[in-house]
């Protein structure tokens, strides 16, 4: 049905004043206050009304803010004409692009001339002030557009920015599932290299999934499905999994709780390489090492830095041994191997042989190297490590407060022996008062 004549109806609503110049000079004339940039409250006419009611009550509103030189009112009433759903008055585009610009609104104000000099053209009513405020509107209007054109291009780059991190946390998390499933060369990188999309194509074909070497939606659900973040496994026998974390020690492992846990991780999933290792650990918490070493070969040999690092420790502690009789060779080969992959318990256990003289040379030089090594990756137990050397000057200069400072970044973290040291640095007075 063809839209009611908007034009006619404030017609015949005695609003003719608003289509001539003279009728708008008169409204604005009869201004009985000093002119404001404030807006009055704008209220919606009910849509229960009749429509000529409905006008009547606009036309009034406007009539006010035409007095009051209200123009942030007039911008915010004249879209409710637009909402009748009626023919629309041209020259309520040249009312509103006036006090757009007014307002300081040029880029919109320029919007609402233009419409309204392409409705009307010469023969429009307000035709040379139309003109007059196209021309003076013109260069704020560009600087404005040149203004939106640059916060367009930001807010474009922030998007990019933001879909790109997603997708970098994406293919991280997916790479450290794929790790966790023994698909060593998918490096936590967040990079879609060609390691990756190999390894991500391989658990495809092997899940019978849609291959695309690429992370969908569909792989991401599975491996989760897989590689569960958390389970009391962790909680039990857990050890450190990223430079920052700190496990438990062995020997505060409660293996009569830890052992079924792990079990159950296992049979859950059974190709989830922490669950071994986890394993492993509570076994050599109950004194089983030999059942320890077969449930991390696996892991080891596929070059797994935390397995490798968890035999290191048996052969530094006697427990592959027949007479129990520390390893430090073997120890020190497996260690290094780890300490290939920059795992920083690794080098902290390197460091701790060298600063003790455990098989090697006593040096602590040395041992203060493989220190900083792990420290510099944020790992607590090389952070205390490294400050007790600073306290004690072996190794480095003695230095209080580069010691309080390595020793409270790993009391921050939470870490216990750290939380210690930073207690007797504060009771003795060093790097402190």
């Amino acid at each position: 049905m063809p839209k009611r004549n908007l034009k006619r109806l404030i017609l015949a609503a005695g609003f003719t004043w608003m289509l001539s110049p003279a009728g708008l000079m008169a409204a604005e004339s009869g201004a009985q206050a000093a002119p404001s940039t404030t807006s009055s409250s704008t209220s919606t006419p009910s849509a229960t009304l009749p429509l000529e009611v409905r006008i009547d009550l606009l036309r009034e509103q406007l009539a006010t803010y035409l007095r009051n030189d209200d123009n942030q009112g007039i911008v915010d009433l004249i879209p409710q004409f637009r909402s009748l759903d009626l023919e629309f008055p041209d020259n309520l585009y040249f009312l509103e692009g006036r006090a757009l610009y007014r307002l300081g609104r040029a880029l919109e104000a320029q919007d609402r001339l233009i419409t309204y000099l392409r409705n009307t053209g010469r023969d429009g009513t307000y035709y040379d002030e139309a003109t007059a405020l196209l021309l003076a509107v013109k260069e704020q209007a560009a600087e404005q557009e040149k203004q939106r054109q640059e916060q367009e291009r930001q807010r474009r780059e922030e998007l990019a920015k933001r879909a790109e991190k997603a997708r970098m946390l994406r293919i991280r998390e997916v790479q450290a599932s794929l790790q966790q499933l023994g698909f060593r060369q998918a490096e936590e990188t967040g990079v879609l290299n060609k390691p990756t999309r190999e390894a991500i194509a391989v658990y495809q074909i092997r899940r019978d999934l849609t291959v695309s070497g690429d992370v969908t939606d569909e792989t991401l659900e599975h491996l989760k499905s897989e590689v569960p973040k958390k389970h009391n496994c962790d909680t039990l026998a857990g050890y450190s999994r990223t430079p920052e974390e700190f496990g438990l020690p062995i020997g505060r492992i409660a293996s009569q709780a830890a052992i079924p846990a792990c079990n159950e991780a296992l049979r859950l999933y059974p190709d989830v390489v922490r669950f071994q290792v986890e394993y492993a650990r509570a076994l050599l918490a109950a004194g089983r090492d030999q059942d320890a070493r077969v449930a991390v070969d696996k892991a080891a040999d596929k070059g797994y830095p935390e397995a490798q690092t968890l035999i290191a420790w048996m052969y530094e502690n006697g427990r592959l041994t027949d007479n129990g009789r520390p390893d430090y060779d073997n120890a020190m080969r497996w260690y290094k191997l780890a300490a290939k992959d920059n795992y920083p318990e690794a080098q902290l256990s390197i460091g701790q042989l060298h600063y003790n003289g455990n098989g090697v040379r006593r040096d602590y030089d040395e041992a203060a190297q493989w220190y900083a090594r792990a420290a510099n990756q944020g790992y607590p137990p090389a952070q205390t490590a490294l400050g007790e050397l600073y306290m004690t000057g072996r190794g480095v200069d003695r230095d209080y407060g580069q010691a309080l400072q390595w020793i409270s970044r790993a009391a921050e973290a939470g870490y216990p022996e750290a939380q210690f040291q930073m207690g007797e640095l504060y009771e003795r007075g060093r790097g402190v008062k």
